[in-house]
């Protein structure tokens, strides 16, 4: 197995900013400040992808819309990750000045493990424009007009859809599949292989996948086979499929995403397209070097609560 060196990475320290006051409405509006504050002091790279920590039981309205609700955004901290600690410290400092009692903050420093599982999902029941992403076995009824998918998540898997990098991903292939019309999808880093399964939905027939971890892959085979989804899903570092494929998804940790560029690459399809995710601005710019360094250029920017999805076409 390859091991990866993220010592250079540059998020080692994680501000973590709560709201605390009683009301709904007054919180919402604190974090609304705190947002803009963020911005004016040149912070513009915090994220809210955390909300996928937040363990919270579905609201009426959320159980009886599929949809989610403001209210749990508006409890979704933010978080500020900075390589340095003495910076994290002066920043937390000025939003008490600021802000005083109307934000909790904590700060820690965090490993690579504990860094990759902020990312799992405190999986619960969601919609996206088409589909009803639930745990498998979820007795939830589907809203009218989507379609249910259910998706096994063992806790080590990463994309149940609930993190903002997924959702990104799910909502470019709902909204450009059906002018893309692609025939193949490879998943690198595949986790509980939930794009191969929505790929299969959207009417593409050829689907691959790899994963690191002989359990995940095992995870991704079995949900493909309950959605009825024919995959090819291996256990490798790096792709090597003898096929190219018209689109490539690659929603993983940016250190990974610079060493497998070449990789990438080499497996897409003339004119292909490969959608990556997993980073937030600041580190956008190297991986954007590093792909038109590789024949690549950007075609769509886009971005899901402070996390980045750009997709490269060749």
């Amino acid at each position: 197995m390859v091991i990866y060196d993220y010592n250079d990475r540059t998020m080692s320290f994680e501000l973590l900013i709560s709201f605390t006051s009683k009301a709904f409405s007054d919180r919402a509006h604190t974090k609304s400040r705190v947002m803009s504050w963020l911005e004016a002091c040149g912070r513009s790279d915090f994220v809210e992808g955390v909300i996928d920590g937040v363990d919270m039981e579905l609201t009426a309205y959320e159980a009886e819309s599929g949809q989610t609700s403001e209210e749990r955004f508006s409890e979704s901290p933010l978080a500020v990750f900075d390589p340095v600690e003495a910076r994290s410290r002066k920043l937390c400092r000025e939003l008490h000045v600021e802000f005083g009692s109307d934000v909790r903050m904590a700060i820690c420093e965090i490993s690579d493990e504990s860094w990759q599982s902020c990312w799992r999902d405190e999986f619960s029941a969601f919609a996206t424009s088409r589909f009803f992403i639930t745990p498998l076995g979820d007795p939830i009824s589907t809203p009218p007009g989507l379609t249910r998918i259910e998706i096994e998540d063992r806790g080590e898997a990463f994309g149940t859809g609930q993190h903002a990098t997924t959702r990104a991903i799910i909502k470019i292939m709902e909204e450009k599949f059906i002018d893309w019309m692609p025939t193949s999808v490879l998943d690198v880093g595949t986790g509980t292989g939930i794009y191969l399964v929505l790929a299969h939905e959207l009417g593409v027939k050829v689907l691959a996948g790899t994963e690191i971890s002989s359990d995940l892959v095992e995870v991704a085979r079995s949900n493909c086979l309950t959605a009825n989804a024919r995959a090819e899903i291996c256990l490798a570092n790096r792709p090597a499929f003898d096929a190219k494929f018209d689109v490539i998804i690659a929603n993983i940790l940016v250190p990974v995403l610079h060493d497998l560029m070449p990789d990438l690459v080499a497996q897409l399809a003339p004119g292909g397209r490969l959608i990556v995710a997993g980073f937030v601005e600041k580190e956008q710019g190297p991986l954007v070097q590093k792909a038109k360094a590789q024949g690549l250029t950007v075609a769509i920017d886009a971005q899901e609560l402070g996390w980045k999805c750009v997709v490269f076409v060749q």
